[in-house]
């Protein structure tokens, strides 16, 4: 049995090269074993290979893809925060001053195995044979969307450290997986009637003014609620809001969704947006109050001046807080409704609610849906066709949601009231924006 190897050659145009004489030539030298032997034998074993740059330790290069993410506009500036926390934590466990070089698959299975114990609200994460692991209880665990978070950066850090030439070698990450998430599995509750009539009938939209209280009745505190039910904005879209974000198209009330604003942002470029106002609203007295907020400082004053500003978090930190609590002894505003931290309540969860009425309760399309909170549609072609969902179309889907709560009771003056008896609500947290034309 003869094996036969095909050899193609690609030589240069030269008029003293015959290249039938060349063939005759190549295959005498590979019928003659002992001359091929003697010429393979003083070629090198293997061709050079480009040295690898000097290699960078894990801490360096997490730096570098912090800022270069950051900079090109991957991360915005609050999941840049996050996102460099958790990587510094995978960092630290994996040994911050090791050869970037020395990446492997094992690095993935040790993160995946100590996010089985990652204990909530910590900023540490322990080695798979640490012996304080058996001492962490499952209900401490972190949930299933935040181990995937943390597995998926490292993949991404990996990654980012291959396409800059740092590895020897490029990695099957593909190998080494995390079980699917849970397609009904979320990080926030959907409010119940139930609930929400806990919400709306708690301290807040029922104590009378002639009443003994020692809460602050931050504006806030009032609108936020309202606000995420009936807009579906995220709470950081909702308190960065200025008073010239509010007006009026075609004789419809929206709120614009922007970043135009002084420290506004936008999670990404689909969030830009105006949202109908439900008339609801209107009716508990929010045009009053935007047209209260405008006549304190025109179109840039705040219409939440007592929420301060932290570069990292927004405007939304302290209202979250006040919402949810902090730490295991601060229930927040939850435990006055009858809800408890830990259960996935929270401003955020108004948003949630917000869709699963419109898509569960209303059967609106999704595409509609994705336009009034936000989302991406670059995936649909049909959206380019016939418009983007005129504005009364988007007012009449957003008129239609209902709580099936009694809201008779809620009223901003009524609170107004409250407000009087405490002028300390009033106290500004934010600097004044830079002046601005109006």
């Amino acid at each position: 049995m003869q094996c036969t190897n095909y050899v193609t050659l690609n030589l240069p145009q030269h008029p003293s090269f015959n290249p039938a004489v060349i063939a005759t030539k190549l295959q005498q030298l590979l019928n003659n074993p002992d001359q091929l032997q003697a010429i393979l034998g003083v070629l090198p074993a293997s061709l050079p290979q480009d040295p690898l740059p000097p290699s960078l330790s894990l801490q360096q290069a997490a730096e570098r893809m912090h800022r270069a993410f950051l900079v090109n506009g991957a991360w915005k500036h609050g999941t840049a925060y996050k996102n460099r926390s958790q990587l510094q934590q995978i960092i630290d466990l994996l040994g911050k001053d090791r050869a970037v070089s020395s990446l492997s698959l094992q690095d993935l299975t040790k993160l995946k195995e100590s996010l089985e114990f990652k204990k909530k609200n910590t900023l540490e994460l322990l080695p798979p044979d640490s012996p304080l692991l058996t001492k962490i209880s499952p209900d401490d665990v972190i949930c299933g969307e935040t181990i995937h978070r943390y597995f998926n950066l490292l993949k991404k850090f990996i990654t980012f450290c291959d396409e800059s030439k740092w590895l020897p070698r490029r990695l099957p990450l593909h190998e080494v997986m995390l079980p699917g998430l849970s397609t009904t599995e979320s990080h926030y509750r959907t409010f119940t009637p139930p609930e929400l009539e806990g919400i709306f009938s708690s301290r807040i939209y029922t104590t009378n003014a002639n009443e003994k209280f020692k809460w602050t009745p931050f504006s806030y505190c009032f609108w936020l609620p309202l606000l995420g039910f009936f807009t579906g904005a995220r709470p950081g879209e909702l308190c960065q809001l200025y008073a010239g974000d509010i007006f009026t198209v075609d004789d419809i009330p929206v709120i614009r969704i922007t970043n135009e604003g002084p420290e506004q942002r936008l999670k990404n470029r689909f969030s830009a947006r105006d949202i109908p106002i439900h008339p609801k609203l209107v009716e508990i007295g929010f045009l009053d109050f935007v047209e209260m907020r405008r006549n304190e400082g025109g179109r840039y004053r705040p219409l939440f001046p007592e929420l301060p500003y932290d570069r990292k978090h927004g405007f939304a930190r302290t209202a979250s807080r006040w919402f949810s609590g902090q730490g295991a002894k601060d229930h927040g505003y939850l435990t006055a409704c009858g809800l408890y931290k830990g259960e996935g309540a929270c401003l955020y969860s108004f948003r949630h609610t917000f869709v699963h009425m419109l898509r569960n309760k209303l059967g609106v399309q999704e595409m509609m849906i994705k336009k009034l909170i936000g989302h991406g549609t670059k995936d649909d072609v049909t959206i380019k066709y016939g418009g983007h969902f005129a504005l009364p179309l988007r007012m009449e889907k957003i008129a239609q949601i209902n709580p099936d709560v009694d809201l008779s009771h809620v009223s901003w003056e009524k609170y107004q009231q409250l407000q009087r008896r405490k002028p300390h609500c009033h106290k500004e947290k934010r600097k004044p924006p830079v002046s601005r034309p109006r």
